[in-house]
């Protein structure tokens, strides 16, 4: 089931980049193409932790993935939550996030609102992001923009 869920993930940060008009171009090379190593063709799961609740209630699996191509995204699996009004995934710089308290507000990398209340879904972590992704963001939280409070989170293992 993960892998499945894992599979449509990279097809739809795939549509998602294509569809933001991200293009990947190679510069002209003398020497003879080959084919890149099976390592660079696959995902990789970067992070991942279990939402928690803070105050409100999502659950679920949050992943930070790499894709082919140097980008990243992400997904939400088996996600539940009771509504998406004024809700959005975020990232942020702290470990791990137990209260609203702990979320530098200055330091969000906003992913948009949820798409549902259930099922898997996928973030597309914008381009100029990418190079400092790994290094500046480990935890996705599910954020009330409203209010501005933490509904849910999950600390990037």
């Amino acid at each position: 089931m993960l892998r499945h869920a894992i599979a449509l993930g990279i097809a739809s940060a795939t549509l998602i980049a294509a569809c933001s008009g991200a293009t990947a171009s190679k510069a002209p090379s003398s020497a003879p193409a080959t084919a890149p190593p099976a390592s660079a063709a696959a995902m990789q799961v970067m992070g991942k932790g279990d939402l928690k609740p803070i105050d409100g209630t999502a659950t679920g699996v949050a992943e930070l993935v790499a894709l082919p191509g140097g980008a990243y995204a992400v997904i939400l699996d088996q996600f539940s939550a009771g509504s998406t009004a004024h809700t959005n995934v975020i990232l942020v710089s702290n470990a791990s996030v137990t209260k609203t308290a702990d979320v530098d507000k200055t330091k969000i990398l906003d992913l948009g609102p949820l798409k549902g209340t259930s099922g898997m879904q996928t973030y597309a972590i914008p381009a100029s992001m990418a190079a400092t992704v790994m290094d500046g963001y480990h935890s996705v939280v599910i954020w009330d923009t409203e209010m501005a409070h933490a509904i849910a989170a999950a600390a990037l293992k």
